[in-house]
């Protein structure tokens, strides 16, 4: 394998664990609710398990009240259920063909354990990508052992990861800050 292809590898790992902690800290409730909060929780409908986002809009009306309009009418029960199963710690309020859900203000402790948890995901987040360079740099060790690669190539690409890695944590977190600030904001 060539450097390229290794440095090409991490670069790969790295964007999926960035789209991965993006999905996870778009499910952290912040001051104001998203309708990202709910859009994933699955539905069972017509036998199949589908993401709420696939059966309904969702929107919000206010900073706390998120309101669902499912597509067919017959699925509100179903939806009703589900969110319910979920755990959001609120209760879904069946208003006709919509359904309602008004989220409780953030406390200062709600707010610390919601920050809590997204430090626990930022920190899970660097582990992939420890994780993703040190199984490169592994490859890389390897090529140079067996004559690959020249001690000077291994010694570039060890820097050009190491710079991949120091780029990719600093965009964590800085994606980490952001969403602290918006937990944060009342």
């Amino acid at each position: 394998m060539s450097l390229k292809e290794n440095l090409d590898a991490f670069d790969q790992q790295e964007q999926e664990t960035m789209e991965w902690f993006q999905r996870e800290i778009s499910h952290i409730r912040t001051g104001r609710v998203t309708p990202e909060m709910v859009a994933h929780v699955n539905i069972e409908h017509y036998g199949a398990m589908t993401p709420l986002n696939g059966l309904a809009s969702i929107n919000n009306t206010d900073a706390r009240t998120l309101v669902i309009a499912p597509w067919d009418k017959g699925v509100v029960a179903a939806i009703e259920r589900a969110l319910t199963e979920a755990q959001l710690g609120v209760m879904p309020i069946v208003d006709g063909e919509i359904i309602r859900i008004v989220f409780p203000s953030l406390t200062e402790e709600g707010r610390e354990r919601t920050v809590k948890q997204l430090n626990h995901k930022t920190e899970e987040a660097r582990v992939r990508l420890r994780q993703a360079r040190d199984e490169e740099l592994k490859k890389i060790k390897d090529d140079k052992e067996k004559g690959v690669l020249t001690e000077d190539n291994f010694y570039e690409g060890k820097k050009e990861l190491d710079d991949m890695i120091d780029r990719a944590n600093q965009h964590l977190e800085d994606l980490a800050q952001k969403k602290e600030k918006e937990i944060i904001t009342l």
